[in-house]
């Protein structure tokens, strides 16, 4: 019961397990992780910036690190600078040749692995993924260390798969570090295996991650270098990289070429080649809805949220239900948008939509952006919706 409540990441405290004389008192060190484990994952911090109240999320892995790092080095537990955990690599794990026979089954059962994997993401969120899918590296790596010739040029392909998975569930649990090592690994299978899909989806994961930092010069950068890969990019995922090369425009405040090359994306998404419920692989997100989502989130970045509030909308109505991360990202931008045009109530009511989408999902990354809008609304607290959505958050601040 305690391994299955663990691999689900049920609290210690919530078992109700007979008691087990033979083992004693417990030791200080258990009943610390015990109180540990009882943590929610993520946790809402209130602290006080410039003498402006703010709310922070707090993993429940980065708090843990911190404070062992006060035991050990006498750091501060929210400004150390070892705030960062060690970015996880592969693990070599058994390494032994297979027999052609063997090779086949294995890369075939871990294919089939991949694809259950994507569908826990997507139902119970990613720290639920996580685990299984650094076992399955750990697996891969060591078939790799024993593969050879062809076999090994699927093990390659499939492990490049299961890395960038990697980085998109450590992205989606706010953790960018692993996302970016991650990525690179993707890169480097994929590079050594020839599968050009894969290295330039990588090209367009790093993409992303740069126009999270805000780096627009990059972003658009390796937007255009995934565009110059045609030969290798289905129609999804030319969609996908326009549009990115347009988020990058928007932060260089290029709003002519920005929608230009929306327009553009919105053509290549409007080809069907799937079903949009992202059963297809790459881009295959990148729907008419999902590019109207980042029209606006453009208009958001170019300081015009009231162009920016309708096209949320309108989108958000015609988004398909699998993507329920997104459609609680896009609450979370519609209520920036509200906010900016100061209708508050809306913004609240979106605001809290969006943090049910993060708790239901897992996801940091919606989470974060839910923190954000929260925040921009403190100033509007004398509004009776936003008072209620700040108390509330303070009330339950575990996720």
């Amino acid at each position: 019961m305690e391994r299955i409540a663990d691999g689900l990441g049920i609290p210690g405290h919530m078992l109700d397990l007979p008691e087990r004389p033979w083992e004693g008192t417990p030791s200080p060190g258990v009943a610390a992780s015990a109180e540990a484990d009882a943590l929610p994952e993520v946790l809402l911090v209130s602290v006080h910036v410039d003498g402006k109240e703010q709310i922070v999320p707090i993993s429940r892995r980065a708090l843990l690190g911190n404070v062992m790092g006060v035991a050990l080095q006498g750091n501060s537990p929210l400004n150390s600078a070892n705030a960062s955990a060690e970015v996880a690599r592969p693990r070599t794990i058994s390494p032994r040749r297979l027999s052609a026979h063997h090779s086949e089954a294995a890369i075939q059962h871990l294919r089939d692995m991949w694809h259950t994997l994507v569908r826990a993401d997507n139902l119970f969120g990613p720290r639920h993924a996580l685990t299984a899918v650094h076992q399955q590296l750990d697996v891969l790596n060591g078939l790799l260390e024993g593969s050879r010739g062809e076999h090994r040029q699927d093990l390659l392909k499939l492990s490049a798969q299961y890395a960038e998975s990697a980085a998109w569930l450590h992205e989606d649990s706010m953790d960018v570090t692993r996302a970016e090592t991650w990525t690179g690994q993707a890169m480097e299978w994929a590079m050594e295996s020839g599968d050009e899909a894969m290295l330039s989806w990588t090209l367009f994961r790093r993409s992303q991650l740069a126009a999270g930092k805000k780096n627009a010069g990059q972003t658009i950068g390796l937007a255009q270098a995934v565009q110059r890969r045609e030969r290798a990019l289905t129609h999804p995922m030319k969609a996908a990289a326009i549009q990115q090369e347009a988020q990058g425009l928007a932060l260089d405040g290029n709003e002519t070429d920005c929608h230009r090359k929306l327009d553009e994306a919105h053509e290549y998404a409007a080809i069907a080649e799937s079903s949009g419920d992202a059963r297809s692989g790459h881009g295959d997100f990148c729907t008419p809805s999902y590019i109207e989502i980042q029209r606006a989130n453009c208009w958001l970045t170019l300081s015009r949220p009231e162009r920016a509030v309708s096209i949320f909308r309108t989108a958000l109505e015609k988004l398909p239900d699998v993507y329920q991360r997104d459609r609680g990202f896009a609450q979370a931008r519609l209520a920036m948008a509200y906010a900016g045009i100061q209708e508050y109530e809306q913004a609240a009511t979106e605001t809290a939509s969006a943090l049910d989408v993060a708790r239901d999902s897992g996801s940091g990354r919606t989470l974060q952006e839910a923190v954000t809008a929260i925040n921009a609304l403190a100033a509007a607290s004398n509004v009776p919706a936003v008072r209620d959505l700040l108390d509330a958050v303070k009330e339950n601040a575990g996720f």
